[in-house]
């Protein structure tokens, strides 16, 4: 019996290394979609200011804003784009990070109860 709860440890402990590989994966990745939102968000407000303003404005002075307004909109279509693209890879790594978590702790579970059996008295 001793060998079973051997053999659980050991995958138990493969289990977790898995686990902290798909956990720093999905952190790295998580960095990366935060960034990307910090983004959209800066270009929304960019966006809102410009149309905001209400100074009045010489006809080079509205050229100029609306050259800016239409910049602003084209990066904050380029940067939910990249965030659409990338929500469901990121979605993936969160799942494959919570199933190896998820995996090492049973394994962990198993591998006390097998030992707990082992320990307590036959009668």
């Amino acid at each position: 019996m001793s060998r079973q709860s051997d053999k659980l440890a050991q995958l138990e402990r493969i289990a977790r290394l898995k686990a902290e590989r798909e956990l720093k994966r999905f952190a790295a990745f998580n960095l990366h979609m935060k960034q990307a939102q910090t983004h959209a968000a800066a270009m929304r407000t960019a966006l809102d200011q410009s149309y905001r303003s209400t100074a009045p404005l010489s006809v080079a002075e509205a050229r100029i804003a609306n050259a800016q307004a239409g910049r602003s909109a084209r990066e904050l279509h380029q940067a939910e784009t990249e965030l659409a693209r990338m929500q469901p890879r990121f979605e993936a790594a969160r799942r494959d990070a919570a199933r190896e978590f998820g995996r090492a702790e049973v394994l962990l579970n198993l591998s006390a109860q097998s030992r707990a059996e082992e320990k307590a008295p036959r009668y």
